[in-house]
């Protein structure tokens, strides 16, 4: 039997408009195979064709080598272990957005033939993952590990990602244009890497001598008849001694895992100095979060002050309402109650993932960023663009000689994150902004914004990031609360479930007053505690009437899919009924949402009543 190779893809499931359990077990033809066996059997011993029974006996066995009376069970474990909920797994793929449509392409992946080989009893199966723990966070981030801790075929991986490469057995790294092959788990690789770049190090002062003492006797004799026969050995030594030191500089030069030739040399992000503004740049007072369009609030009581040079990382579970909390104080989206304050001269830059989705197909990355940066600066030169696509880890043909449409969607990123840097403004917020980038990029970006002089509010479950960052504020969004809190010297990130810690920040620790506050915290718990029960008994009902309005949305989409297809040459006609289309599939993503929403707020209410 052949190996049975499966590949994450870069490109999402943005097209799908099958649900998102739909999708992710669309590859599982090994169970729908044996399936379908077992029922062209049984039609055949109901039919009295001869060899009918033992063609069922056969089609059994192998429905049950490939775990098929499981298969519903398997892939449910897979979307929740990936943190998907049982309302989302209902939902229509493309009204996710790009990173959990990329969760539901790596759950397909791993249901897949060769992902599920364990249960399938496909032997020696083969998974090509590219960036797998991309749009993850810690949680998922773990399941997805043990995963492949637990898989039985082969995994080769291509990652950045140290808690997920730290479950390898051999690494092949790409530098330079060469590639290198080591036996042994990551931590090994890294010590094996450091050990060759110390002895280059050394090697390289001896071979350094060893040019300089040929060049003096090329200088001094190579003019000479007598000698010229000895210089022109020389200079032959001279050039073998010249490709070493190359060699040699390369190898000395090894530190982060980088993506090419030039990934040895530190490149240095300088983001565009933030205008002039208040020192208090934003304000949030008494600020409840959430989508007004279904009366939908996810996080209530949001009270923080953001100052010129501060660093506020927001952590908490995913759909807690971190990038809700974030688009609102960006002005993305309405307040449900509450106010955002910006002080005077405040110029806020959001960055999320979806931005890469929103690249023009057609042009060169370096065009692009270019004409983003020209719109808001002129004087922005080709040079400085070049200079910042490189320190993302974009450069040579990837930057100039390729279309956007052509480059993979990490490499997407980075150019969306590349254009978006290089805007003047004052607060920068930052979605996963780490996504993508390898270690190298990661510290060029913190060392562009460790000198930057605006604010910086950030989400992430990359704990390299977070830790790089240097956070001034820690503020923890879970169970519709908001909570922030200066950090202190030794203090834990809580970046998904890893302890990662970041240098002791120079700001001062936070008053004790925090202390007096106690009391105020446990009013407010017990307020949102009652809410949220409230909340959890009319449930149902709303849920009935999301469920009815669902309805009417699918089939106003279907009539706007017959229209688009019957517009067709009529431009206008097709543009318009597209934008209809685009706001039929907004609404039903936020219905999404609130669904999804007051189902983890009933789940949560029967926790409380169970531990009572």
């Amino acid at each position: 039997m052949g190996v049975t190779v499966g590949a994450l893809e870069q490109t999402a499931t943005s097209g799908s408009t099958m649900t998102v359990f739909e999708e992710a077990t669309s590859r599982m033809t090994h169970v729908r195979d044996a399936e379908a066996a077992v029922e062209r059997a049984t039609r055949a011993l109901a039919a009295d064709e001869a060899g009918a029974a033992a063609r069922l006996a056969d089609a059994r066995e192998r429905y049950d080598a490939v775990g098929g009376a499981t298969a519903e069970k398997r892939a449910s474990s897979v979307l929740k272990g990936l943190g998907f909920s049982e309302a989302v797994m209902r939902a229509r793929c493309d009204t996710l957005s790009g990173g959990w449509q990329m969760r539901v392409a790596l759950a397909r992946t791993l249901l897949s033939p060769a992902g599920d080989s364990r249960e399938a009893g496909v032997k020696g199966g083969l998974l090509l993952l590219d960036e797998p723990s991309n749009h993850l966070d810690g949680d998922a981030r773990a399941w997805l590990v043990n995963w492949i801790k637990s898989y039985a075929g082969t995994v080769v991986l291509v990652s950045h990602d140290e808690e997920l490469l730290a479950c390898v057995d051999r690494i092949v790294e790409v530098r330079g244009g060469k590639l290198g092959n080591f036996k042994g788990d990551y931590a090994r690789f890294l010590k094996e890497r450091e050990a060759r770049r110390a002895q280059a190090l050394s090697s390289l002062e001896k071979e350094g001598q060893k040019a300089a003492k040929l060049n003096q006797f090329i200088t001094k004799f190579g003019a000479k008849a007598t000698k010229a026969s000895a210089a022109k050995s020389k200079a032959k030594a001279l050039d073998k001694v010249q490709e070493k030191i190359e060699d040699l500089t390369e190898l000395a030069g090894e530190g982060d895992l980088g993506e090419g030739p030039g990934d040895a040399k530190k490149v240095v992000l300088r983001l565009p100095n933030p205008p002039q503004g208040a020192r208090e740049i934003l304000i949030a007072k008494d600020l409840a979060v959430g989508y007004a369009a279904v009366g939908s609030t996810l996080v209530t009581d949001v009270n923080v002050t953001v100052t010129k040079g501060d660093r506020l990382l927001v952590i908490g579970p995913n759909g807690a309402g971190k990038s809700t909390f974030l688009k609102t104080i960006g002005g993305e989206l309405p307040e449900m109650s509450g106010t955002v304050e910006r002080g005077e001269g405040c110029v806020v830059g959001y960055f999320s993932q979806d931005l890469a989705q929103q690249l023009p197909a057609e042009v060169d990355a370096l065009t692009h960023v270019l004409d983003v940066a020209r719109k808001v600066d002129k004087s922005i030169t080709m040079e400085r663009a070049r200079g910042v696509l490189g320190a993302l880890g974009i450069t040579g043909s990837a930057a100039v000689d390729r279309t956007i449409g052509s480059l993979s969607g990490g490499e997407k990123a980075r150019v969306a994150l590349a254009a978006f840097v290089l805007k003047p403004v004052n607060v920068l917020l930052l979605d996963e902004a780490s996504n993508h980038l390898d270690g190298t990029a990661i510290e060029a970006l913190c060392d562009g914004l460790r000198g930057w002089e605006g604010a910086v509010i950030a989400i992430t479950h990359n704990p390299a990031f977070a830790a790089a960052l240097n956070p001034t504020i820690v503020a923890k969004v879970e169970n519709g609360a908001f909570s922030a809190r200066m950090r202190v010297a030794g203090d834990e990130l809580g970046v998904g479930d890893y302890a990662a810690r970041a240098p002791p920040t120079e700001r001062p620790p936070f008053p004790t007053a925090a202390d007096a506050a106690d009391a105020a915290d446990d009013e407010r718990a017990r307020k949102s505690r009652r809410a949220m029960e409230k909340e959890a008994a009319n449930a149902p009902k709303t849920i009935d009437k999301i469920e009815r309005a669902l309805a009417v949305l699918d089939a106003q989409i279907a009539a706007l899919d017959a229209d688009l297809v019957a517009a067709g040459a009529d431009v206008a006609r097709a543009l318009d009924l597209q934008r209809q289309k685009d706001e039929k599939l907004a609404k039903q993503a936020l219905y999404y949402d609130e669904w999804e929403r007051l189902e983890s707020i009933v789940a949560r209410v029967a926790a409380f009543d169970a531990e009572l």
